[in-house]
Protein backbone atom coordinates (compact mmCIF):
# COMPACT_ATOMS: atom_id res chain seq x y z
CA UNK A 1 0.00 0.00 0.00
CA UNK A 2 3.18 2.25 -0.63
CA UNK A 3 3.15 5.90 -2.78
CA UNK A 4 4.00 5.86 -5.92
CA UNK A 5 6.61 7.72 -5.07
CA UNK A 6 7.75 5.42 -2.51
CA UNK A 7 8.02 2.99 -5.42
CA UNK A 8 9.97 4.98 -7.78
CA UNK A 9 12.42 5.87 -5.16
CA UNK A 10 13.13 1.88 -4.33
CA UNK A 11 13.55 1.29 -8.02
CA UNK A 12 15.68 4.23 -8.46
CA UNK A 13 18.01 3.09 -5.36
CA UNK A 14 18.31 -0.33 -6.58
CA UNK A 15 18.52 0.60 -10.31
CA UNK A 16 15.82 -1.72 -11.23
CA UNK A 17 14.44 0.30 -14.72
CA UNK A 18 12.15 -2.00 -16.38
CA UNK A 19 10.27 -3.27 -13.57
CA UNK A 20 7.11 -2.51 -12.47
CA UNK A 21 5.48 -1.95 -9.01
CA UNK A 22 2.49 -1.73 -7.59
CA UNK A 23 1.15 0.93 -5.84
CA UNK A 24 -2.44 0.05 -3.73
CA UNK A 25 -3.11 2.43 -1.54
CA UNK A 26 -6.54 1.88 -0.87
CA UNK A 27 -5.93 -1.87 -0.40
CA UNK A 28 -8.04 -2.95 -3.02
CA UNK A 29 -5.41 -5.42 -4.54
CA UNK A 30 -4.23 -5.98 -1.05
CA UNK A 31 -7.69 -7.44 -0.05
CA UNK A 32 -7.80 -9.78 -3.09
CA UNK A 33 -4.81 -11.54 -2.57
CA UNK A 34 -5.82 -12.00 1.23
CA UNK A 35 -2.42 -9.60 1.85
CA UNK A 36 -5.08 -7.13 4.24
CA UNK A 37 -4.98 -6.87 8.12
CA UNK A 38 -8.47 -5.91 8.64
CA UNK A 39 -7.74 -5.27 13.16
CA UNK A 40 -4.79 -2.47 11.71
CA UNK A 41 -5.87 -1.49 8.47
CA UNK A 42 -2.89 -2.00 6.32
CA UNK A 43 -0.91 -4.61 4.27
CA UNK A 44 0.24 -7.21 5.62
CA UNK A 45 4.11 -7.97 4.01
CA UNK A 46 3.41 -10.13 1.44
CA UNK A 47 5.53 -10.12 -1.18
CA UNK A 48 4.73 -11.39 -4.70
CA UNK A 49 6.54 -11.35 -8.07
CA UNK A 50 4.61 -11.89 -11.21
CA UNK A 51 6.36 -12.46 -14.17
CA UNK A 52 5.07 -10.60 -18.26
CA UNK A 53 3.17 -13.75 -18.37
CA UNK A 54 0.85 -12.73 -14.97
CA UNK A 55 1.63 -15.90 -12.98
CA UNK A 56 3.09 -15.65 -9.45
CA UNK A 57 6.65 -16.67 -9.60
CA UNK A 58 7.51 -15.67 -6.22
CA UNK A 59 5.69 -15.45 -2.75
CA UNK A 60 5.88 -14.74 0.82
CA UNK A 61 3.15 -13.94 3.18
CA UNK A 62 5.08 -12.44 6.49
CA UNK A 63 1.81 -10.42 7.71
CA UNK A 64 2.64 -7.48 9.63
CA UNK A 65 6.76 -8.20 10.14
CA UNK A 66 8.50 -7.75 7.75
CA UNK A 67 11.41 -10.47 6.01
CA UNK A 68 14.56 -10.31 7.68
CA UNK A 69 17.05 -8.77 5.08
CA UNK A 70 13.87 -7.85 2.95
CA UNK A 71 15.47 -6.00 0.15
CA UNK A 72 18.28 -8.93 -0.19
CA UNK A 73 15.72 -11.24 -0.14
CA UNK A 74 13.46 -9.62 -2.88
CA UNK A 75 16.72 -8.48 -5.19
CA UNK A 76 18.01 -12.14 -4.74
CA UNK A 77 14.31 -13.26 -5.98
CA UNK A 78 14.31 -10.74 -8.80
CA UNK A 79 17.42 -11.97 -10.16
CA UNK A 80 16.77 -15.48 -9.79
CA UNK A 81 13.61 -15.24 -11.83
CA UNK A 82 13.71 -12.16 -13.67
CA UNK A 83 16.53 -12.73 -17.31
Amino acid sequence: MDSVESHREFISKHSLDGITLLSDTDGSVAKLYDAYHRLFGVAGRVYFLIDSDRRIIYQKKQRIFPLKDQTETLMKQIDEHIQ
